[in-house]
């Protein structure tokens, strides 16, 4: 996509920015894909587009922290995320081109992917970059590298899991299996790798074990850094978290149990978390009120007592899991942690475009700052990816991606609802600006 060459001035605005905090009646002027200051007062020159603002808010664009590009529902009680293998590779393209549109549309200019199959987020970036389809800046994820029984024993055995290289998951063992694997991935065009180090998070609680050896883990940081490519774990247990704070991986994701210790060594090691707590949140809403024995809700009065007794119990492991994430997230957030935003999108009772419903559990559930979450959601991760001082800034020089919003999102997060338009690269592509 090509900037125009003509300014796009946004005054009257009020800028909510991670880093500078907010700014009342500010002149946001962009030229040449960015932008060119931010202030009060502008020189007007010809063939200037003004654009008064009247108190909207001007966001960077946000940066979808976990995105997986092929999760969907697509009728006939088939989710996209079990296997990648219910319906062929070109409708997962399909399905992809959709979501980048819907996270566009919500004013997220960027995402960094989060596993998937066939190669699937590389062929999505290589179409926005050359325009056959529009959607965000796209961190292309790897295949989930998984060891063998990593899903597949237990109370959490997942059979769809155990179909090893087809689908998004690669089975493999011993570090020389592990180095090859990143080896393909990258050179596949892969950006971020993905490994499983255990099971739990979600609709399973947590095991506290770690799946992977220490050398194991070592080969995929080593060779991933050693092409600087990112590394990101699933990692919900304590032992896996440690694990991966000593390998150095960038992106824990979930993290449900950390602990005063896990936090000192995810600090010291500088690694980012990515909490997805939407999804817990959403599947105990779902099953604390479901009657897994008819297949339908449970009368009302009956309540979470009223579920089969195993069910009961893995219910309220999860239940636990989840409190506890919460309760302790303010902790790891003062410890200086960069968290992220981002969730398991397109899985079932979490649609892909419903992205701020989970800035809201942050927000109004474990009770963070708006202003820090929306930190979380700009420039936490443009640092992470090296581009800290270009994207998820509105700040001279920066790019210009930016969104529009009605409201005040660091007063009611929910305002990040309100998206009025999206700029990339310093073009309108979403929504309309009224001269």
């Amino acid at each position: 996509m090509v900037a125009t060459r003509n300014r796009l001035i946004l005054t009257g605005a009020r800028v909510v920015d991670g880093v500078d905090g907010v700014q009342e009646t500010k002149d946001v002027v962009i030229e040449a894909g960015r932008i060119a200051s931010v202030g009060s007062g502008f020189e007007s020159r010809p063939g200037d587009r003004v654009v008064e603002l009247g108190g909207h808010s001007v966001l960077p664009g946000m940066i979808q922290g976990h995105f997986h590009s092929g999760f969907g529902h697509f009728g006939a009680g088939i989710s996209a995320p079990m296997l990648g293998l219910e319906a062929p590779p070109t409708f997962y393209g399909m399905l992809a081109t959709q979501n980048a549109k819907r996270a566009l549309d919500s004013g997220f200019t960027a995402v960094i992917g989060s596993s998937n199959g066939d190669y699937l987020d590389v062929s999505l970036r290589e179409a926005i970059l050359l325009g056959i389809v529009e959607g965000p800046r796209v961190w292309a994820g790897s295949h989930e590298l998984m060891a063998s029984g990593c899903q597949e024993d237990g109370e959490n055995r997942a059979w769809f899991m155990g179909l090893a290289h087809q689908g998004l998951a690669r089975k493999l063992d011993g570090p020389e299996e592990f180095r090859k694997a990143v080896r393909q991935e990258v050179g596949r065009g892969c950006d971020v790798i993905k490994v499983t180090l255990g099971p739990g998070h979600g609709a399973s609680p947590v095991e506290d074990r770690c799946n992977l050896t220490a050398e194991e883990l070592d080969a995929v940081v080593r060779t991933a850094h050693a092409q600087d490519r990112l590394v990101r774990a699933h990692a919900p247990s304590r032992s896996a978290i440690l694990e991966c704070a000593r390998a150095g991986v960038d992106i824990i994701d979930h993290a449900d149990r950390i602990d005063s210790e896990c936090i000192d060594a995810v600090a010291s090691a500088g690694s980012a978390i990515c909490p997805t707590l939407l999804w817990n949140q959403r599947f105990l809403d779902f099953a604390e009120n479901w009657d897994f024995e008819t297949g339908g809700p449970l009368p009302i009065g009956d309540g979470f007592p009223e579920l089969p007794e195993t069910t009961r119990r893995r219910v309220a492991r999860i239940r636990e899991d989840f409190e506890y994430t919460c309760a302790i997230l303010p902790e790891v957030q003062r410890a200086g942690i960069p968290l992220l935003v981002g969730d398991d999108f397109g899985t079932p009772l979490l649609p892909h475009g419903d992205y701020i419903s989970e800035f809201e559990v942050y927000s109004k559930q474990v009770g963070i700052s708006p202003l820090e979450v929306i930190r979380w959601a700009t420039v936490n991760p443009a640092t992470l990816l090296g581009r800290g001082a270009d994207l998820g800034r509105v700040a001279q020089g920066a790019v210009a991606d930016l969104v529009v919003v009605a409201g005040d999102p660091s007063v009611d997060i929910g305002a990040l609802r309100e998206v009025k338009a999206v700029v990339q690269d310093g073009v309108v592509v979403r929504g309309a600006l009224e001269n």
